[in-house]
């Protein structure tokens, strides 16, 4: 009896062991799978979040470049626009200076030489007294009444109204300056831009 009891207890052992062993093997297998999946998950959202702030370094490193080469233009712009600034100023003062004199009486005599008919030579205040004896020789030799009148709105240079066809010819400073400056202004940007290339490759 005692013998058969003990081998009871021995079965029960055995099979409770086995039991406990399965059970152990089930657990450690679901938490194996579980582990898996759960390192699964964070390989993924970690390459999501790699790939997002890839995607965002890329986007702001394109923005940033956007930005600084609107900033290059806008400086070139600047730049440009202060040198054709300064350009028209020194031109004007320089086309005013040459306006003048022997210079300025040629200049009107160019302007009338070969027309018919009467006209009128429209000039500063100033220039009007230094150009009255020299405007009624022109006319003397002509043959053409050749008028000359004082025009508050000319700082420099003259005006040639021909009265017959309803016309004139703008030979003042300013209008020249403009002429000069609208020439330049293409190769002032043309310079700008050339030097900038240089400054870039450098």
């Amino acid at each position: 009896m005692a013998e058969e009891l003990k081998h009871l207890i021995e079965q029960i052992q055995k099979e409770g062991v086995e039991k406990a062993r399965e059970e152990a093997e089930t657990i450690i297998s679901q938490a194996k799978e579980k582990a898996a999946k759960t390192l699964l998950e964070a390989e993924s959202k970690a390459k999501e979040i790699v790939a997002k702030a890839k995607a965002e370094s890329e986007a702001f490193a394109v923005r940033s470049t956007k930005t600084l080469e609107q900033a290059a233009r806008d400086l070139l712009i600047t730049v440009g626009q202060g040198c054709t600034k300064v350009a028209a100023a020194t031109l004007g003062k320089m086309v005013d200076t040459t306006l003048s004199g022997d210079f300025l009486q040629a200049l009107i005599l160019k302007a009338v030489e070969n027309k018919s008919g009467d006209l009128t030579v429209s000039v500063s205040e100033a220039d009007k007294e230094a150009l009255a004896a020299f405007c009624a020789e022109a006319t003397r030799k002509s043959g053409n009444q050749i008028s000359l009148e004082a025009d508050t709105e000319i700082l420099s240079g003259f005006k040639v109204a021909f009265k017959d066809n309803h016309v004139y010819l703008d030979y003042t400073g300013e209008a020249i300056a403009e002429a000069l400056s609208a020439f330049l202004r293409p190769e002032l940007a043309k310079i700008v831009s050339t030097v900038a290339r240089e400054q870039a490759n450098a």
